[in-house]
């Protein structure tokens, strides 16, 4: 328990440490260990407990999750040029370092296979979120010893780099020895579980086969083959998970933080969590008909009826229901919320309790991947199991986030509304009760049907469901896919008049310092460094990306 205990400690100073150097603007700074840490004195279980940590805490990035129609940001702001740096210093300033430290610390040795290994398959991860988020990225170059730093990396083509990351997951995966030594506790994922550590591989490498299927279909085809036979996530017992701190004071989950520990009074002084649901995703969990029947049971977990008035706690009132609003679209400048502000659907209070699961790769996702896969002929299979699977799988996920938030539900209700809030009544309307699951589970929504365009569109939507809080997943979808159907009204503030961004700008200082090898990179783009640009595997031009529309009069008159 002891040593559980520093190795948390630890996290949360390594943690700090990392944000401080995401500010830098020090290109010399980014292929070198953070804080000066030297890899001698730092131990690997120090090193990777920091990197599952932030990982989790870095998730649900609010611009992204707009762009996928999964959040709405609280002031509808409409979508703008701009650039965001975080996945980019994730991967140069921090976590890629240190798996890399790792790497080095570990590669002559035969008895530390497993922790090499393991910090190989992050490692694709880490660098899987910044060349999906950016394009083409410096990868062979990047994160070498202090020694060995290259000040101005080139950048690799995204297609070589994902040749690497399936290269990387085999063989790590192959690597994994259950009789050798891991990681332990300091693992915050697994606890140094190697066969669960297979999975993980095993399943990030059908997430990247799927990524890149159409624009390289026998790339994804042959991973997909390589897989037929390998062990994947397919409950949660095998979820990549990780749980917030409760015992260090400002480490609890960020959304905790923000309504209750900020020390800016001015951004709690009403304790109620801005952040409204998008529009596609209420729109998936809803459904389609007006008087949706039977309700999807995980709608009132990850969504509140907008009824939260003020700093009073109402019951639900079905005259007003759940409710949600395009994103920023034909609407005056000074009417930017059409229903009100507080007349749309925010994130449940479930996301908001000091402890929370940060979800990093689950079985409802694997299941999903699977349905698509056997859908498209790239293994065998039933695509309509897999589909039910997934969202049996999605269901139970979202039943835990409710189990693990109910126990310290009261306390937080307390604290932001005042004594005497009925918390039981509260609890009692948000829990998912058997026979609401019995119902849905039976329900029409749960088995395919249609073309097998429709089928997709059916696959991807309830995806998007179980992805949450994992926005840039739900993006990517988007981009290869067009679903879900994202509405994105025009406004004349914004820049895509209609349609959500396919990238994000490259960091300032890459233009300024590694001028040659970042113009070479654009170049590779068309010439321009533009949101609107496809990278590599965004490829798929039939898809039905311009869902562009206006927004309502009036609410949509869900329940």
């Amino acid at each position: 328990m002891l040593v559980v205990k520093k190795i948390k400690v630890f996290v949360l100073i390594l943690s700090s440490l990392f944000i401080a150097i995401g500010c830098t603007k020090k290109f010399e700074k980014l292929n070198t260990n953070p804080a000066l840490l030297s890899e001698e004195i730092v131990t690997s279980e120090y090193l990777l407990s920091g990197v599952q940590y932030g990982i989790g805490a870095g998730l649900g990035a609010s611009d992204i999750g707009d762009y996928a129609g999964m959040t709405v940001r609280g002031d509808n702001a409409p979508f703008v040029d701009h650039f965001d740096d975080g996945a980019w210093n994730a991967a140069y300033t921090s976590f890629g370092n240190n798996l890399a430290a790792i790497i080095r610390k570990t590669k002559d040795d035969p008895a530390m296979v497993n922790k090499k290994a393991i910090a190989r398959i992050l490692k694709v991860w880490v660098f899987s979120q910044a060349t999906d988020i950016y394009g083409d990225i410096p990868y062979t170059e990047s994160n070498k010893a202090p020694d060995e730093a290259v000040v101005a990396p080139r950048y690799d083509t995204q297609e070589s780099i994902y040749q690497d990351f399936f290269k990387e997951l085999k063989e790590a995966a192959a690597e994994l020895d259950d009789n050798k030594a891991s990681f332990g506790n300091a693992d915050l994922y697994y606890g140094g579980n190697v066969s669960k550590w297979k999975k993980f591989a095993n399943s990030l490498r059908l997430r990247l086969a799927l990524r890149v299927r159409y624009v390289n279909a026998q790339m994804a085809q042959t991973n997909m083959s390589d897989l037929q036979e390998s062990d994947l996530i397919t409950s949660m017992a095998d979820n990549a998970v990780i749980s917030t701190l409760d015992d260090i004071e400002g480490h609890r989950n960020s959304g905790y933080n923000v309504i209750v520990n900020s020390p800016d009074e001015a951004a709690r002084q009403d304790f109620v969590a801005h952040q409204p649901v998008g529009k596609a995703l209420l729109d998936v969990l809803v459904g389609s008909s007006p008087r949706n029947n039977p309700l999807d049971p995980r709608t009132k977990v990850i969504a509140d009826t907008a009824v939260l008035n003020g700093t009073t706690l109402t019951p639900p009132q079905p005259a007003f229901g759940f409710r949600a609003q395009p994103l920023l679209g034909s609407v005056p400048v000074e009417n930017k919320y059409p229903y009100g502000g507080g007349s749309i659907s925010q994130f449940s209070l479930f996301w908001y309790v000091a402890v929370i699961k940060q979800p990093i790769l689950k079985s409802s996702e694997v299941y999903f991947a699977l349905a698509e896969a056997t859908l498209f002929n790239l293994r065998p299979g039933d695509a309509n199991s897999y589909f039910k699977k997934g969202i049996e799988a999605s269901v139970a996920e979202t039943k835990d986030l409710y189990e693990s938030g109910a126990a310290q539900m009261p306390a937080l209700l307390n604290l932001m509304y005042g004594p005497g809030v009925d918390a039981a009544g509260f609890l009692d309307y948000k829990e998912m009760k058997n026979s609401e699951i019995t119902a849905f589970l039976a329900s029409p929504a749960t088995t395919l049907s249609g073309s097998d365009e429709q089928k997709l569109e059916q696959i991807i939507n309830q995806k998007i469901i179980a992805l949450y809080p994992n926005t840039l997943e739900g993006w990517s979808d988007w981009r290869r896919t067009g679903y879900p159907r994202v509405l994105v009204a025009s406004n004349e503030q914004s820049t895509f008049k209609g349609v959500s961004p396919r990238r994000q700008h490259y960091p300032n200082n890459e233009k300024l310092v590694n001028i040659a090898n970042n113009k070479e990179a654009v170049e590779r783009m068309g010439g321009v460094d533009d949101m609107m640009k496809r990278i590599w595997w965004d490829a798929n031009t039939a898809a039905p990306h311009l869902h562009s529309g206006t927004v309502l009069s009036q609410p949509e008159p869900w329940r």
